[in-house]
């Protein structure tokens, strides 16, 4: 089957004859991919290794590179195993990517996004990059006739900052600011409006990305690179700093800044993932009694279930997000290159089935 496979750092190979999915194991289902987005941390992943594992196979998977890569995803099941009976073959669906272990005492409380030994389909075994791939089938969220499969595929971005803005506890009437405007961060905004807040401050370089914020629904956009723009900042949140920020930066002085710019009792919450030590003024946030807050990923049952229903009524509409979509022969060169040299580009997906190009 055709697949984009990553096989090292700097090494993500369009391979158009991998072999096809292992049989399927009690509980899952084989999946026809429509779409697959490209996320930031795969880009993390090819330029500098990130997540997949490399040279040392996963406890839990036991895979390791090279692996299909791909873990944002929408498609038509195709194949069931005999004891599954949420869903069956011609169903659409978007997919959680979290396979959780059942075992440990996060999975048992329910917290599966905790789980101690989760695997991620499409960073800890073969993801959706390709023809057809496994998945559990209680990852499996159908989704209307009336949501189309591209648009279903930015679930699982979108389900990131669902969860980000509810462990952020905000608000109605909050002020909440966005820093950073990539997908995560665009989400961030999309939430904020979801939840209610008064005023949502997008901090970005400006350009392409500063408008699409507006168009998700930042009531204010300010360019960091302009000077003058803190001053601004004070002017909007009445001198007190913002209720809620969401680091969505993807780096150390963004991390930093999210937290300079909170109020007394102000809440960040971190969404990079960066294995790195951040120095912050710990008087800044003693006195302050400023909350940081650590959030990842989502659940099948809560965050990611509610992601596809904001896209499929229209609460969200990530249509301005979508910069490209291209096919799986071409996606190393005008996805994973294209994404990395043009910071225009925000969310690129990739199909293997040529119709959905034409649809």
């Amino acid at each position: 089957m055709k697949a984009i496979v990553y096989h090292a750092i700097n090494d993500l190979r369009y391979e158009p004859e991998w072999a096809e999915p292992r049989p399927l194991k009690p509980g899952e289902v084989r999946i026809a991919t429509a779409w697959c987005g490209i996320c930031g941390t795969d880009l993390e992943d090819l330029r500098q290794g990130a997540i997949i594992p490399i040279g040392k196979p996963h406890p839990e998977s036991g895979r390791m590179a090279p692996m299909v890569i791909g873990h944002e995803y929408s498609g038509v099941v195709v194949e069931v195993a005999p004891d599954v009976t949420n869903v069956k073959p011609g169903d659409r669906v978007a997919m959680e990517c979290i396979r959780h272990c059942g075992r440990c005492i996060w999975c048992k409380r329910g917290e599966y996004a905790s789980c101690l030994n989760q695997v991620s389909v499409g960073q800890h075994d073969d993801g959706g990059m390709a023809e057809f791939f496994n998945i559990p089938a209680y990852d499996c969220i159908k989704v209307p006739d009336s949501l189309p499969l591209d648009i279903a595929s930015m679930a699982e971005p979108l389900a990131v900052m669902v969860r980000a803005v509810r462990k952020g506890r905000v608000t109605p009437g909050e002020v909440v600011t966005v820093v950073g405007a990539g997908a995560i961060g665009l989400f961030g905004v999309a939430m904020a409006r979801v939840a209610g807040a008064s005023r949502i401050i997008s901090v970005t370089h400006g350009g392409h990305r500063a408008e699409i914020a507006k168009q998700m629904g930042a009531t204010h956009v300010l360019n960091s690179k302009v000077e003058g723009w803190r001053e601004e900042f004070l002017d909007i949140t009445d001198g007190l700093g913002s209720e809620v920020v969401l680091d969505c930066g993807g780096n150390i002085p963004a991390i930093r800044l999210a937290v300079e710019l909170a109020s007394r009792h102000g809440r960040i919450v971190l969404t990079t993932v960066i294995d790195e030590d951040v120095p912050l003024n710990a008087l800044d946030i003693m006195y302050n009694e400023k909350e940081i807050i650590g959030t990842v990923a989502h659940q099948q049952d809560r965050e990611y279930k509610w992601a596809v229903q904001y896209l499929a009524d229209g609460r969200v509409d990530p249509e301005p997000m979508i910069t490209s979509r291209v096919y799986i022969e071409d996606a190393v060169s005008d996805g994973f290159e294209k994404a990395i040299k043009d910071r225009n580009q925000i969310k690129i997906l990739v199909t293997p089935d040529k119709k959905y190009l034409n649809s």
